[in-house]
């Protein structure tokens, strides 16, 4: 993974999975997609390479509890990440 973050809005990740809105947070709420940032007031968006991840796993066939690893340890990524990113602005 990059320094580069590409964010879907949330309308682009139900085109590229085909899930409805309540599936799609069934799926964040059963911990087998990582969830949307908030971006603002009224505006969400999901990391286009944690989707990319998800539905590469998905495409190779991984259980639902090792989905749930991958999500755990790509939100973990994403939180190391901003940690990084947010020192490097502040020193």
């Amino acid at each position: 993974m990059n320094d580069t973050i590409s964010i879907l809005k949330p309308a682009e990740v139900l085109s590229l999975t085909t899930w409805s809105v309540s599936g799609l947070r069934r799926q964040v709420l059963d911990g087998l997609f990582p969830p949307a940032l908030n971006l603002g007031a009224r505006s969400t968006g999901y990391i286009a390479e944690e989707v990319q991840a998800v539905l590469t796993a998905r495409s190779i066939g991984m259980s639902d509890d090792e989905l749930k690893k991958l999500v755990i340890r790509l939100v973990e990524y994403r939180k190391s990440r901003a940690s990084r990113l947010l020192d490097a602005v502040a020193a």
